[in-house]
């Protein structure tokens, strides 16, 4: 049943997206310690309804994580847009999960002609990371090496993924990218900056969802805006997703406000 209803979507998408005279590209960004392949299941469902799709290895990949700042991160995002523009993409969508959800945030804020903003599961909050000890205690270790003069010397610091602690090397510049207080990857902050119409997919199991209110609240009011909630814990959120995602989309398409 399923897979009927995707390919009726794909359909409609495929018949959509010639109406409006575009070719729809999108680019999706794994989580925290993930790899492109966390999201291959959605990307192959996306293709099939007639995308091209990107899914760049970001700086906070499994074998990445922390080799650039927060900001520096988002010129991975333009380079997957580039690519999408030389496969004759007309207009771009970026959707990211966790992690990259908070990235297609801030991309979002940073940039404008997009499609849209797809956020599953967008996770990573320094504004209250920093109140948990381990987090705060490496966060001020950073500055003080900052202060220094070090702030381009690697040292080990503490992440969080999924409640567990865990340690990373990488510069205090670049953990403050991320988890300091003038850290550029507020949700919030940057949901009220965007410009395009934003999509939020949340799982009812998901504790990291407990804010999504709060950051949904913020965008700029779009009669497109939407926030799902779906059966999923975090990890399971892309896999229960794809329904919503493209739902959305065809709306998008047939709203006829597409930009």
């Amino acid at each position: 049943m399923i897979r009927k209803f995707m390919c009726l979507v794909a359909g409609y998408l495929t018949l959509a997206s010639s109406a409006q005279g575009e070719t729809v590209g999108v680019v999706m960004m794994h989580g925290k310690h993930g790899t492109p392949a966390q999201l291959q299941q959605l990307a192959t469902i996306v293709a099939d309804a007639g995308f091209v799709v990107e899914r760049p290895e970001m700086c906070w990949s499994a074998a990445r994580i922390y080799d650039r700042t927060y900001l520096e991160c988002l010129a991975d995002i333009d380079v997957a847009v580039a690519r999408l523009k030389e496969h004759g993409v007309t207009a771009v969508v970026v959707l990211g999960m966790s992690l990259g959800g908070n990235a297609a945030l801030g991309f979002g804020a940073r940039r404008h002609g997009l499609k849209a903003i797809i956020a599953l599961a967008p996770a990573h909050a320094p504004e209250l990371l920093g109140r948990r000890p381990e987090i705060a205690q490496s966060i001020a270790a950073a500055q003080a090496a900052v202060a220094a003069g070090r702030g381009d010397a690697k040292a080990t610091f503490d992440d969080i993924d999924l409640g567990r602690i865990f340690p990373v090397s990488t510069t205090p510049v670049i953990y403050l990218s991320f988890f300091g207080p003038e850290s550029p990857a507020v949700m919030p902050e940057n949901a009220a900056r965007l410009t395009a119409p934003f999509l939020m997919v949340s799982g009812s199991n998901d504790p990291t969802q407990r804010n999504a209110d709060y950051i949904f609240a913020h965008v700029p009011f779009d009669p497109r805006n939407e926030h799902v909630t779906v059966e999923a814990d975090h990890l399971g959120t892309p896999a229960a997703s794809p329904v919503a995602v493209l739902s959305w989309l065809r709306v998008l398409a047939h709203s006829g406000l597409a930009q």
